[in-house]
């Protein structure tokens, strides 16, 4: 997928460079705001409104690291003290679902916990169900949340996908279904083959990453890709269980 690549990305970035310099009148100001990673690592700022408020008067760039906060002010690194009235923490949300799920005791075959299962790195087949977790289906799971295109594709296709399982343990006069073992590793080494290389693992640190490095967000190629495996399910893929299982 082209568009994901490093080195496409940085005829991008000299692209957005320009558009800065030419939004942001002071020349030190256009200098500070781009990133120091390709663009695209972590998620790309969309807005009509950022860079022309650093044009305004009482709009300011403070890229100096805040040393101390008092009781009406900030001071930062270099001792320079700036009075406010309101600090507000940028400090993001959670995704790594084994943080998010650590009080959701999900038990699967064998007393197993979903927590357990995920201790080393969230992982899915198809983002939608979890070896040894009969009947547990998810959207938008490990490793099929987007930074290229609209997730309501991804939904929708997991959707289907999750009928079709519904539909085949009816059919099957089973009580549950479950992915098998072997498939669900291979589709995830297959994915994170998949995803070196790209512009979301050149380097920075960002939220599809989990602690140590490893993304277990993204989707890593095109959406019609996913589309395409999850458009008619193979049985083949998963065990079905009855009341003695």
């Amino acid at each position: 997928m082209p568009i994901v690549k490093p080195t496409v990305m940085k005829y991008a970035q000299k692209l957005a460079e320009a558009y800065i310099r030419y939004q942001v009148k002071d020349k030190e100001t256009a200098k500070k705001l781009p990133p120091d990673y390709i663009m695209g690592c972590k998620r790309i700022l969309v807005s009509n409104q950022y860079f022309p408020t650093f044009n305004r008067k009482n709009a300011e760039l403070v890229t100096e690291g805040i040393r101390e906060v008092t009781e009406n002010s900030t001071i930062t690194v270099d001792g320079k003290v700036r009075p406010i009235e309101c600090l507000i923490y940028g400090t993001g949300f959670i995704t790594d679902p084994r943080i998010y799920l650590k009080n959701f005791d999900c038990t699967g075959l064998n007393d197993i916990h979903l927590t357990d299962v995920w201790k080393d790195g969230a992982e899915s087949y198809y983002g939608i169900c979890v070896k040894g977790f009969p009947n547990l289906f998810q959207l938008l799971g490990p490793n099929t949340v987007l930074a290229h295109n609209s997730v309501l594709f991804m939904i929708e296709a997991q959707v289907s996908y999750i009928l079709q399982m519904i539909a085949l343990v009816d059919q099957s006069h089973s009580n549950a279904i479950v992915a098998k073992d072997q498939v669900q590793e291979k589709f995830n080494q297959d994915v994170q083959h998949m995803l070196d290389n790209t512009v979301w693992q050149s380097g920075c640190i960002s939220w599809y990453q989990q602690e140590g490095g490893k993304n277990f967000a993204l989707w890593p190629t095109y959406t019609w890709k996913y589309w395409l495996k999850t458009k008619t399910l193979n049985a083949a893929d998963y065990y079905f269980l009855n009341k003695a299982s």
